[in-house]
């Protein structure tokens, strides 16, 4: 069929008008009538209006071979749900492919995104690129009744005024009394600090009402927020969502590099989106939406940081609150621990830690633990890192140290070496892991801190992460892999009747003789170890004495004084003989 081209009436017909120079020609007003430019018959009618009288102008001219009618769907308004007309009109832009010192801004935003931006995940950069190379130029200018007014004026010839010097006194002006004063006031009082060199008249100048596009105020939020501030420019971070690439990412790039020659950021890491748990769009009114406070009030902060922070949010995230409910038991652990940690602490200074105790091996895994959640953190892998804090309170602590230790530190004398040594360990490990879980459960990390350094103390997000250094004895991965064959063995002994592990004993292979027997001991969780040969072998020791307060059977268990049966070490503890 054949259909009319109008370039100025529509964006389709404008791009097939600009690539074949047509004229972009727009005879509608801004009030929505025909101007002088047009046929005279038509020339002040509303476009609604012409459209009969051009019907009939055709009949009464024989140029009007048929005429029907029909409905179809046309742009509306979604406030006013009135009909719309699309017209060209003045607007204010940033030409993407204009010259900047040599290159396009186009040009250097590509550029800047190649060499400059680090982009987490890295598909990041090529939806970038792919945004830049086909991004048009980009429209300022807004028509509304509200907003941050362009501060441009009209002169009595037509001409606009728009300098640089003209922009800083308007801005002045905005400093003292507020952005509204561009609507209150007249153009001699908004250009009051314009020097004003060539003598115009500002009573004869008329304002514009177009105020800016929103993403070109949140474009230069890098500059109100941290360069104006000197709080340090470029910024480390710029983090959003991944509709953000043709948004505030890009339009935050544009105005920093066209007037900074810099882009704005040093890294963009872009997430996904939260869904329901059958992967559709969360809203008010489909009823699937979680309501944040509801969250707050049932789970607390934490809890909800912590789930966020268990996240591959590379992709769109399914939520439930089923997944809150999993996130609060891992919270859970986690604090449970620090509360046994917190209830044994000792003071760590002038105890000397051996590499081969148990207390050095913790104070290794530590070292290793904290090396890999801070390099988690810079690299912005928040999910590795809570699951290395995670992997740490729940196995090296609890299933291992903690369980490890427990036996001296409710046992031993109170003042006795070891339980000073392990004492001491605890408060490391609680001043470190303190330190690292506080981006992710700020509130319970600083009310741990101030139970570890007292109520005075200031908040531990004033802290930095503590950077120990203990390096792991690497004869441990063997007494690791023998504690496995070990608990194995003790697990196959209960065929023999040996249920409680406190009833037997463990022979270990003689290349152990350098570590702590009670230390291996209580890491197996048996009552007594020697050395010999190479192999784990079980001993049966029910048939000797058991301690009454720490059931255990070291070949030390006698009775004493109080009528009690007692350990040697059990004995010293509560004054027996």
């Amino acid at each position: 069929g054949l259909v009319h081209t109008a370039p100025g009436h529509g964006t389709d017909d404008y791009i097939v008008g600009l690539a074949n120079n047509l004229e972009i020609y727009c005879p509608v007003k801004v009030d929505g009538v025909y101007d002088e430019t047009v046929p005279e018959f038509l020339s002040g009618l509303s476009v609604w209006d012409a459209n009969e009288v051009i019907v009939n102008k055709l009949k009464e001219t024989n140029h009007l071979y048929h005429v029907s009618m029909f409905t179809h769907s046309y742009p509306h308004d979604w406030r006013s749900k009135t009909p719309v007309i699309f017209r060209s009109t003045e607007q204010w832009f940033v030409a993407v492919d204009g010259e900047l010192d040599g290159k396009t801004l186009r040009t250097a935003a590509l550029e800047a995104t190649e060499n400059d931006i680090t982009f987490v995940p890295a598909w990041g950069q090529n939806r970038m690129r792919g945004m830049l190379d086909s991004r048009p130029d980009w429209c300022l200018s807004r028509q509304r009744a509200w907003g941050l007014p362009i501060p441009a004026f009209v002169q009595s010839d037509g001409t606009f005024l728009l300098t640089p010097e003209t922009v800083r006194a308007v801005a002045k002006v905005f400093e003292e009394h507020g952005s509204d004063s561009w609507f209150a006031q007249p153009p001699e009082i908004l250009l009051t600090h314009w020097e004003n060199p060539d003598s115009i008249d500002l009573t004869t100048l008329e304002k514009m009402h177009d105020i800016f596009d929103v993403w070109f105020e949140s474009g230069t939020s890098w500059h109100a927020v941290m360069q104006a501030r000197k709080q340090g420019y470029p910024v480390d971070l710029y983090l959003e969502g991944s509709d953000q690439h043709r948004g505030w990412f890009q339009l935050s790039m544009l105005p920093a590099l066209a007037t900074t020659g810099k882009s704005p950021f040093k890294t963009v890491l872009t997430h996904g989106f939260m869904v329901a748990k059958d992967g559709k769009k969360m809203s008010k009114s489909g009823g699937n939406a979680l309501n944040v406070d509801d969250l707050l009030k049932d789970f607390g902060a934490d809890v909800c940081r912590w789930w966020v922070a268990s996240l591959a949010y590379e992709n769109d995230i399914k939520v439930d609150m089923s997944f809150f409910e999993i996130a609060a038991e891992s919270y859970r652990k986690v604090r449970n621990t620090l509360r046994f940690l917190l209830g044994n602490v000792g003071d760590a200074e002038g105890v000397e830690i051996l590499p081969t105790s148990i207390d050095g091996w913790v104070l290794g895994e530590l070292s290793k633990m904290e090396t890999k959640v801070t390099s988690a953190l810079r690299s912005y892998d928040f999910r590795i890192a809570q699951q290395a804090l995670y992997d740490f309170c729940n196995d090296t602590l609890s299933s291992v140290y903690l369980a490890t230790v427990k036996d001296r530190l409710y046992c031993d004398v109170q003042d006795s070496l070891r339980r000073q040594q392990t004492s001491a360990t605890i408060r490391i490990v609680s001043d470190t892991l303190v330190r690292l879980l506080a981006p992710f459960m700020p509130h319970t990390a600083d009310e741990a801190w101030r139970a570890l350094h007292g109520n005075e103390a200031e908040s531990v997000h004033l802290e930095t992460f503590a950077g120990t250094d203990f390096a792991l004895d690497s004869s441990w991965s063997q007494v690791m892999a023998l504690r496995d064959q070990a608990l194995k063995a003790l697990e196959e002994a209960k065929d023999d009747g040996i249920e409680n592990p406190l009833d037997a004993g463990l022979v270990l292979p003689s290349t152990l003789s350098n570590f702590e027997e009670t230390d291996l001991a209580d890491l197996c969780g048996v009552s007594r170890v020697s050395f010999e040969g190479d192999c784990v072998i079980v001993q049966d020791l029910r048939e000797e004495p058991r301690c009454d307060r720490s059931w255990k059977r070291d070949g030390t268990v006698s009775l004493r004084s109080d009528g009690g049966m007692l350990s040697d070490r059990d004995a010293k503890a509560v004054g027996v003989e």
